[in-house]
C-alpha cells in the first residue's frame, strides 16, 4: 500500500502534459466564440485565450520531456490540437478580412493531406512525427495569428510573420512526407540486414 501510495502522486503528475493538451482542445471553441462575438472589434479576451492555448503547447511538450511522460494520447492529440487552434483562428480571421484567403487555403490543404495520410494513407505506419521545423512553424504561426488579433489590419510586419510561419509549416510537411516515403525502405533493411538471415 505504501508503495502504491508513493507512486500515485508521480502518476498524476505524469498526466499533466495530456491534461494541458486536453485544455488546449477545449480552448478552441471558447476562443472562437469570443472572437466571433467581437464582430470585428478588438477582442482582448479572445487574444488572451489564444495566447494561453498557445502557451500550453510549449508547456505540455516541455513537461512530457522532463517527466519522460510521452504517451500515445499526447503524440496523437498534441499536433491535432495545434492544427485545430491554428486552422480555426485562420478561418475566423479570414472571415473578418484580416488574413488572405490564400494563407487559409494553404494551411487547410496541408493539414487535410497530413491527416489523410495518417488515417488512410502511407502515414498510418509512420505515425505522428513532430520535427523541429514543424514546431518552429507552429510557434511562428501562432505568434503571427496572435499579432493579427491585436494589431490593426494589413500590418506588413505581421504579414511577414504569418507567411514565414506558412513557409516553415510547408517545409515541415515536406520533411514529414520524405520520412513517410523512406520509412518502408528502413523497415525492410532493419528486418533483413545485409548478411543476416531472417529468423
Amino acid at each position: 500500500m505504501r508503495v502504491e501510495g508513493s507512486r500515485l502522486p508521480a502518476a498524476i503528475v505524469r498526466q499533466l502534459p495530456n491534461a494541458l493538451t486536453t485544455v488546449r482542445l477545449a480552448a478552441v471553441p471558447l476562443f472562437a466564440a469570443l472572437l466571433l462575438s467581437a464582430n470585428g472589434a478588438p477582442a482582448p479576451m479572445a487574444a488572451a485565450v489564444f495566447a494561453f492555448a498557445a502557451l500550453t503547447d510549449f508547456l505540455d511538450g516541455e513537461l512530457s520531456r522532463r517527466l519522460h511522460a510521452q504517451s500515445r494520447y499526447g503524440r496523437l492529440l498534441d499536433p491535432i490540437a495545434d492544427r485545430l487552434l491554428i486552422d480555426v483562428a485562420a478561418i475566423l480571421l479570414w472571415h473578418e478580412g484580416r488574413v488572405p484567403l490564400a494563407l487559409v487555403v494553404i494551411l487547410l490543404v496541408r493539414d487535410v493531406l497530413l491527416l489523410g495520410s495518417l488515417v488512410v494513407g502511407p502515414g498510418r505506419g509512420y505515425g505522428v512525427r513532430v520535427n523541429v521545423v514543424g514546431k518552429a512553424g507552429t510557434l511562428v504561426m501562432m505568434m503571427g495569428l496572435l499579432l493579427t488579433i491585436v494589431t490593426p489590419p494589413e500590418s506588413v510586419p505581421v504579414g511577414l510573420v504569418l507567411w514565414t510561419g506558412v513557409s516553415l509549416l510547408l517545409l515541415a510537411g515536406a520533411v514529414y512526407a520524405r520520412g513517410v516515403i523512406r520509412q518502408p525502405r528502413k523497415e525492410r533493411s532493419s528486418k533483413h540486414p545485409a548478411g543476416t538471415a531472417q529468423r
